[in-house]
């Protein structure tokens, strides 16, 4: 097996795409806090919290969770972290333009209230799908630009001459 070689090291992910898609993560993690706050504010300000707004404040925590956890993977150079990055950049993009929709959102108004910009809520959507995206992308070239894990160059004795 070639797993007690001790030359032979574990295959990782791309060594400048796995900080870069790290950074992405984190950063869309934090689009996604800024979405759960701005709900809570709005919340707050009633006497009862719709269902709506739970489901976008727990939905957006779980998915900041998720998204840190997988960029500490990811900067960690963990393949597997890398792809599972991929996959919830990508998840979590698809999901806010269709959730609403699978409750029978009108389109045209949900398309308006991400690309409007038009309250804090708005640019947090899409700042957090628009980094969904970069993060998906650039977690995709992190697990797929992988290193051999050889080294180099062998470790030889020194011969002394």
């Amino acid at each position: 097996m070639r797993t007690h070689n001790p030359l032979y090291r574990r295959p990782k992910a791309h060594a400048v795409a796995s900080p870069i898609a790290g950074v992405l993560a984190v950063i869309a993690a934090g689009m996604h806090v800024w979405f759960a706050l701005y709900n809570i504010e709005v919340a707050s300000s009633r006497e009862h919290w719709t269902g709506l707004e739970w489901v976008n404040v727990v939905g957006s925590v779980l998915s900041a969770l998720f998204l840190l956890v997988a960029a500490g993977f990811t900067f960690a150079r963990k393949i597997g972290g890398a792809w599972t990055l991929c996959f919830l950049g990508a998840f979590f993009t698809a999901a806010t333009f269709l959730s609403p929709l699978m409750r029978g959102a009108d389109v045209g108004a949900h398309l308006a209230f991400i690309f409007g910009f038009e309250k804090s809520n708005g640019v947090a959507v899409f700042l957090a799908s628009a980094f969904g995206v970069l993060t998906a992308t650039v977690a995709a070239f992190a697990a797929g630009m992988k290193s051999d894990g050889q080294p180099s160059q062998p470790d030889r004795p020194m011969v002394s001459g």
